[in-house]
């Protein structure tokens, strides 16, 4: 067991040692527990959170020689051979390297077959939105009638990937990051028992790098181990991992701030020798931006940067957002050096050059004796404005849509105070209607800030507004075509080619 990585030497072995999916396990107990079983479960979540390790427990659970019960013995031969991949009723697939739908029509070819030695058959299919779209549809039917002695256990990263068909014959589970004290609390009980020294400030940073996977931080933990020698610090693992200590990210964030280049140039330099890694600076120094906005937003005793307090939540934001985009943009950099400099030239250029003093809160001298004269409000235009030889020019204020189609073929018959009585044309007199009209007092409320109450009756008209632009375009289309058939380098072409003029294909560019 000691060749093993501490990732398969500490695999949980029962649910009473699953860390982190306490409302997962407690369901598949009492499924259990109950005699309430699914035929088909899902279980899906981000890498290294226990998809695969819960799917063998529950398989073990359901296929322990001493009886099925949420506790197994972990010493019978359907338990061995579980936690040893070799139980010939556990079939394990990994979708990934066998996503054909010959692979997946014999998988369900063997479910029809009864269990060996066991009393259920189980089918553990990992990373399953994997499969192909006929690997899926082949699958449809054994999901939703299986035997009574199979159970499907299906997991994956990605469950948006997975047709709906398929999800909904599952018991879906959705398997939830692990927290920074679980992963925590689960490497100092690991270390503890591999008597493997350690410094918590280290345990603190390999969980935060984990990024809610135990699997990661497994890794991770062996990464160090092996370089340190079995005495995990804090110094060593920075070296592993090329980050550099927070003090560092904060003397440059307080250095951004203050607009102090020269210093902000020489940290560049010095981060440079310790080959750091631009992608992890990045996210700390978003982290201590985010921090500061918090504390004022919300307060809070801890300072995460000296006089961070005096510096504007609007300028914070922006900050916070330039280096966010740095981050998405450090792929596509030159190079990870030129993107992390580049991306601090940029907060650099948004600070005032007067060391920051601009975006501090200030306190102004007012002047009480300066005598502050009353002034009209601006009044918007009168209703009264509007009159029968300027309802051209109201049309034109109005928004386009049905209210502007309307009042494009109507007149202004006359106006009384508040009341706009208006003439249709009859050829658009199913624009009359109490819905139109409603939308043109609003747009008319809009325009004067004065409420109108609007009357149309219909009658015949020839000079509305719609009509007016029609004779315009009708005249600019009259010239063209005559400039057209005047031209003499047009007349030379027609009578090269023996061609015609196109009369409907004309357009002036002068009509609006």
């Amino acid at each position: 067991m000691k060749n093993l990585a501490l990732a398969r030497k500490w695999r949980p072995k029962n649910f009473e040692t699953i860390v982190g999916q306490e409302f997962i396990v407690e369901a598949l107990k009492n499924s259990i527990l109950g005699d309430r079983l699914h035929h088909a479960y899902l279980l899906s979540g981000t890498r290294g959170v226990g998809k695969t390790t819960i799917a063998r427990i529950f398989a073990k659970c359901l296929n322990c020689h001493t009886g099925s019960n949420p506790t197994p013995c972990c010493e019978c031969s359907s338990c061995l051979e579980i936690d040893q991949s070799k139980s010939i009723d556990v079939i394990e697939l990994d979708a990934a390297s066998n996503t054909q739908v010959d692979n997946m029509r014999e998988l369900l070819e063997n479910a029809n077959y009864q269990p060996t030695s066991s009393k259920y058959k189980i089918f553990i299919i990992d990373e399953v939105h994997m499969l192909s779209k006929s690997s899926f549809n082949a699958m449809l039917k054994t999901l939703e009638e299986p035997p009574e002695h199979v159970i499907f256990i299906l997991a994956t990263t990605d469950p948006e990937k997975i047709p709906v068909t398929v999800i909904s014959r599952c018991l879906h589970f959705n398997l939830m990051q692990m927290t920074n004290d679980e992963i925590c609390g689960q490497l100092k009980n690991i270390f503890h028992e591999e008597k493997i020294a350690y410094e918590d400030e280290a345990i603190n940073m390999m969980s935060k790098h984990a990024d809610g996977s135990m699997r990661d931080a497994l890794s991770l933990a062996d990464r160090v181990i092996n370089y340190t020698n079995g005495n995990v610090s804090l110094e060593k693992l920075s070296q592993i991992l090329g980050v550099t200590s927070d003090g560092v990210i904060d003397e440059l964030l307080t250095n951004i701030l203050d607009n102090n280049k020269q210093k902000v140039f020489d940290l560049l330099n010095k981060l440079r020798e310790h080959h750091i890694s631009y992608e992890n600076a990045l996210k700390v120094l978003s982290e201590k931006i985010f921090m500061i906005s918090e504390e004022q937003t919300f307060g809070g005793g801890n300072k995460s940067i000296e006089r961070g307090e005096q510096f504007s939540l609007q300028l914070l934001q922006t900050l916070y957002q330039i280096s966010i985009n740095g981050l998405k943009d450090l792929p596509f950099s030159p190079s990870q050096h030129i993107g992390f400099r580049m991306t601090i030239i940029r907060l650099l250029n948004f600070i005032p050059i007067n060391n920051g003093n601009a975006i501090r809160l200030e306190t102004k001298q007012i002047n009480h004796n300066k005598k502050i004269e009353n002034q009209e409000p601006k009044k918007k235009n009168s209703a009264e404005n509007i009159r029968i030889d300027n309802w051209d020019h109201v049309v034109d204020q109005i928004k386009p849509g049905m209210a502007k189609t309307l009042a494009q073929n109507c007149l202004v018959k006359s106006q009384e105070d508040n009341f706009l009585y208006l003439i249709v044309d009859e050829r658009f007199k199913h624009l009359n209607n109490d819905k139109y009209i409603k939308i043109l007092e609003e747009s008319l409320y809009t325009i004067y800030g004065e409420k109108i109450k609007i009357e149309i009756n219909e009658e015949t008209v020839t000079s509305t507004p719609a009509q007016k632009k029609q004779i315009e375009k009708d005249d600019a289309l009259k010239v063209a075509t005559d400039s057209i058939k005047t031209d003499s380098k047009i007349e030379n072409i027609l009578n090269e080619f023996d061609a015609q003029i196109i009369e409907s294909t004309i357009k002036s560019t002068k009509i609006n």
